[in-house]
């Protein structure tokens, strides 16, 4: 319950908050669309705080439910007018910098607003609270890792924080320093509010260049990442584009004909019960047989607009890549088989063919396959042989075939050689 219950946390989150899950990084709108989508989730969880904010000084201050009813609804006003800039342009980039304006002049404005009304009234005591949300609207801006915008903003902070250190944080405008501008410098530079707004100017200049260079730093490693999932389509497209020739070359064979796909058929199930004699659990004994018919059973399916960042979409075409090579394996023991035959019958069987036949997939399941392939073709029509009966079938496998298999896998279906010509004969 607990693995399940965090699952179903990290969903929502990623649903509401997640930029990784369904995002092409290429395509520019689509980014800036998701983190549109991301900010205005924070803004409106924001406001939400901002409106708790009011709730708790209006106990001690009356005046302010009101503010405070007025901003419930104004939340939910906000949160529609930025939710319909970004879903009705979802894939207009114009549009979409706009509602990255629109989200960074919000995110400001706010917060300005909430330090001006928590520094002024009964509630100036909370004014670092209103303080802090300044910091706060930077960190959610540089969200966006555009270093132009952030610049500007900082820009404009930076002058905005010293107007209000002068004008409302100490009031040294409304402040009798002296009499003229020399006492005035002397005594304002020599003050504490000086010192505090010059340590407070220090800070927040220190903690933009920080968020700066992390932005700086996450937007070279986004551009790189960007630049590398381009190289790597491109280079999975001329992959994708080989392989699918590959295949199209290896794979078009001629129509099979209901003779030659019952022969594979029998095959199948001649397989199975050899596989079966030689004690093989169930489950590889119906591998074997799906593996024997599955040039006849699968098609490869190679989709030429493959979306690279669809998780199914790829994991489709690399399922499609990997069954491709299963029946080419399929056809390449087909032809061994054959190959083989064809080398007896001719005479062309030295020791150089018998060693590159038994190089060509000898594991043990192979060679089920190929022994039951071999004595079906034996009983076959085929455009070099005439069909031979069960006995000379296996009178030649025994006299000139045995060599290409282990001796426990022929001499089994040498013992039960009367259930394969059952079989063969009966189905």
């Amino acid at each position: 319950m607990g693995l399940t219950k965090r699952i179903k946390e990290y969903k929502l989150f990623q649903k509401f908050f997640g930029f990784e899950a369904g995002i092409d990084i290429t395509d520019e709108t689509q980014v800036l669309f998701r983190k549109n989508v991301v900010i205005k989730n924070i803004i409106f969880i924001s406001n939400i705080i901002y409106t708790a904010i009011f709730a708790i000084i209006s106990f001690g201050e009356p005046s302010n439910w009101v503010l405070t009813i007025i901003c419930f609804p104004l939340t939910f006003l906000v949160n529609n007018m930025l939710k319909a800039q970004i879903f009705k342009n979802e894939n207009n980039l114009l549009k979409q910098q706009i509602a990255m304006y629109m989200c960074c002049f919000y995110m400001f404005l706010t917060a300005i607003l909430i330090y001006l009304r928590l520094k002024t009234g009964a509630s100036s005591y909370l004014g670092e609270v209103g303080y802090i949300l300044l910091y706060y609207s930077l960190v959610v801006v540089s969200f966006y890792q555009d270093k132009k915008m952030l610049k500007i903003v900082f820009e404009w902070l930076m002058v905005i924080v010293t107007v209000l250190h002068f004008v409302l944080t100490y009031n040294i405008i409304g402040k009798d320093y002296a009499t003229d501008i020399v006492s005035f410098v002397k005594n304002f530079f020599s003050s504490v509010e000086f010192k505090d707004i010059a340590l407070r100017t220090i800070l927040l200049a220190i903690f933009m260049l920080v968020v700066y260079s992390i932005v700086n730093v996450s937007n070279y490693m986004q551009e790189e990442r960007k630049a590398e999932l381009i190289k790597r389509r491109t280079t999975q497209e001329d992959f994708t584009n080989v392989v699918k020739e590959i295949f199209e070359v290896s794979l078009n064979n001629k129509k099979r004909s209901s003779d030659e796909i019952h022969q594979i058929e029998l095959e199948a199930m001649m397989c199975k019960k050899l596989a079966s004699l030689l004690g093989m659990n169930p489950a590889v004994c119906d591998e074997i047989s799906s593996f024997c018919t599955i040039h006849i059973t699968e098609t490869v399916k190679l989709n030429d607009n493959v979306n690279y960042d669809d998780d199914k979409q790829f994991e489709e075409m690399k399922q499609q890549t990997m069954l491709g090579s299963l029946i080419i394996s399929r056809l390449e023991l087909e032809r061994k088989g054959e190959d083989i035959i064809r080398a007896h019958m001719e005479g062309s069987n030295d020791d150089e063919f018998l060693n590159r036949m038994k190089g060509i997939q000898n594991n043990r399941n192979s060679q089920i396959i190929m022994l039951c392939e071999m004595y079906v073709s034996l009983r076959s029509i085929r455009s070099y042989k005439k069909a031979f009966n069960h006995r000379v079938s296996m009178e030649r496998l025994k006299e000139q075939y045995r060599v290409y298999y282990d001796a426990d896998i022929f001499e089994r279906f040498v013992k039960f050689e009367d259930d394969f010509e059952k079989i063969y004969d009966e189905n």
